[in-house]
């Protein structure tokens, strides 16, 4: 199912996003509302200062006051013990809203980086990691911060705003209804430039997984660049991709400054309405020094939670962009999808069979078409033809990395398709003409397809790889740290320990794409010895250019343009005159 179109996300993304969002929010729903409400409970502890300096300055400051001393001494602590209060509720309101933040957006990665696992090849096909990547962190990242902003200081600020409000109309209704009259003003402000901000994080967002995906690109062929000097060419590339991205940042910052400046301008202006308009009220007697001091003090209290909201804006602006792109990968759906009545795959015999598979990739025409092919269990079969036949695309369509477009494979009659991925891909060993190996000790990466696998079994397949000599030369034996990739070892040493991976798995089926292409002569005879003692027992496909690595295989199948133009023995093709397979041995040999 193809990802949904961006102006669709545009206009339905927001609302749809948070919704989703939510539902990783709501398991911790509990722990938002005990940090929501310590959080009120510590913004309305300050609001009984304003009303302390009324009394203070009324009741005991007034001439002639004869108020007992004894109770200014208990209103006096009384505040020292609400501040105890207020400490105690800040430290739980910022502990517990950490807490839900970083739990959901720990849910959210896992649940993201499953799904991405889960797509077939074409969706690394489409996608470059780099930008998969951004997604996964930088965007997530961005997503934290509408926890805390949203379910919690929204609510905390949104509930003091009321009481705050509340109590200015307590102590003069008119002078509350001058304080609010700039209000409006904020609140129209701050949607037009919401609207403008939330249109740059989604382009700065943007702009950050291309040059993430770039970056990516380039680190893995650093070897590449340096070698055809394209140094100052690609750092040119970076330098305009970041000045355009410090563009739309500096306009986002811009709007930024403005949302914030016409806030902070706002702010500062009911204060001096109320200070123009209190002292007239004074003055005619209609309110006291302390009524007017204790207004004051609460408006200095509505106009910090406001600035907030201004300020928590900006950050759901961001987030929401966010949220639109992660879950764009969300609904991105992998075209190999596993059957609700799919059974797992006993261990199998290894008959293979392809039976009329069509295949295209999406957007260009069948790479294999009608293609007929029977493999009889423990035989090995080789598949030669010009680049693009599609050899690779057989081998990928057999553990299921892409489904077929037409007919079906089956492994001992058992369509692939009504198996589960899990006990599918569990029969089949591949070794790669490049072997993937991952960061950390040789121990490992040859466990990494059956961890629970015994010091004495992966001793035995290394022996049977002929890798354990060059291992235990290591300078830490099977302990040795391979680096990225395996950059330490050589090619041939790499291609060894993947074999003996695949000894490790004993699987019953095997996959062996050009192993020794890219060997030299003693490695690959190394390999080569390696891969005979793999093949035992084994039903085997193999896609080789050098003919020394197939010509003792059961069955020779030529390919081109996604069809079998030729099929037999190697030396059966041999013989042959006017056959594509010996041209392919003629030019070997040349």
């Amino acid at each position: 199912m193809p990802a949904p179109s961006v102006n669709l996300l545009k206009h339905h993304a927001a609302p749809r996003s948070v919704r989703r969002f939510l539902g990783y929010v709501r398991p911790y729903r509990r722990v938002l509302g005990l940090a929501v409400a310590c959080g009120i409970v510590r913004y309305l502890v300050p609001l009984a200062l304003p009303w302390s300096v009324k009394i203070l300055v009324d009741d005991f400051l007034a001439p002639g006051s004869t108020m007992p001393h004894a109770r200014l001494h208990l209103v006096m602590a009384s505040l020292c013990a609400l501040y105890a209060v207020y400490a105690l509720a800040s430290y739980w309101r910022s502990y517990l809203a950490g807490l839900a933040g970083h739990r959901v957006i720990f849910d959210l990665r896992q649940a993201l980086y499953l799904h991405v696992q889960r797509m077939s090849l074409s969706f690394f096909d489409r996608e470059r990691i780099g930008a998969v990547v951004s997604r996964m962190t930088t965007d997530i990242a961005s997503a934290q911060n509408f926890v805390g902003a949203a379910f919690v200081n929204t609510v905390m600020d949104g509930s003091c705003v009321a009481v705050i409000i509340g109590l200015l109309f307590a102590v003069h209704p008119r002078l509350a209804l001058v304080s609010l009259a700039v209000l409006p003003c904020y609140a129209l402000s701050t949607y037009h430039l919401q609207k403008r901000i939330r249109e740059k994080s989604r382009a700065i967002h943007r702009q950050l997984q291309e040059i993430s995906g770039d970056l990516h690109e380039q680190f893995a062929g650093i070897s590449t660049i340096q070698a055809f000097t394209q140094e100052a060419a690609e750092a040119h590339e970076f330098r305009t991709q970041s000045e355009e991205y410090f563009g739309t940042v500096m306009d986002n910052v811009r709007l930024q400054s403005v949302a914030l400046g016409v806030t902070g301008f706002l702010t500062a202006l009911g204060p001096i309405l109320v200070l123009w308009f209190g002292a007239t009220e004074v003055w005619a007697g209609r309110l006291s020094v302390g009524s007017l001091m204790a207004f004051y003090g609460y408006l200095g209290l509505l106009y910090q939670p406001i600035q907030r909201l201004t300020e928590l804006n900006l950050i759901v602006a961001n987030s929401l962009a966010a949220m639109d792109r992660i879950f764009e990968v969300f609904d991105t759906f992998s075209e190999v999808q596993e059957r609700p009545q799919a059974a797992a795959l006993p261990r199998a015999r290894g008959e293979v069979r392809f039976e009329g598979v069509t295949f295209r990739y999406v957007g260009r025409g069948p790479v294999l078409e009608r293609f007929h092919l029977t493999i009889p269990a423990g035989a090995t079969v080789a598949l030669v033809g010009p680049s693009g036949a599609g050899k690779s695309t057989v081998v990928r369509l057999l553990p299921r990395f892409y489904d077929v477009t037409d007919g079906r494979i089956t492994i001992d009659g058992v369509d692939i398709r009504h198996a589960t991925l899990k006990s599918l891909r569990e029969q089949i060993a591949i070794v790669s003409q490049e072997p993937i190996l991952f960061s950390g000790t040789i121990w490992e990466n040859l466990r990494y397809g059956r961890p629970d696998a015994t010091e004495a079994q992966v001793r035995a397949a290394a022996r049977a790889a002929f890798a354990e000599p060059f291992i235990e030369q290591l300078p830490k034996g099977y302990d040795t740290e391979i680096g990225e990739r395996g950059v330490r070892l050589s090619g041939g040493q790499k291609q060894r320990l993947a074999i003996a991976r695949a000894f490790l798995k004993d699987a019953p089926i095997l996959i062996l794409d050009e192993p020794t292409s890219a060997l030299d002569a003693e490695s690959e005879e190394l390999v080569k010895q390696a891969l005979i003692r793999l093949l035992e027992g084994r039903t085997a496909l193999i896609i080789a250019h050098r003919l020394s690595t197939i010509e003792h295989t059961d069955l020779v199948v030529v390919l081109d343009g996604g069809r079998i133009i030729e099929q037999g023995r190697h030396d059966e093709l041999l013989r042959r005159p006017a056959g594509l397979y010996r041209r392919y041995a003629e030019l070997s040999l040349t």
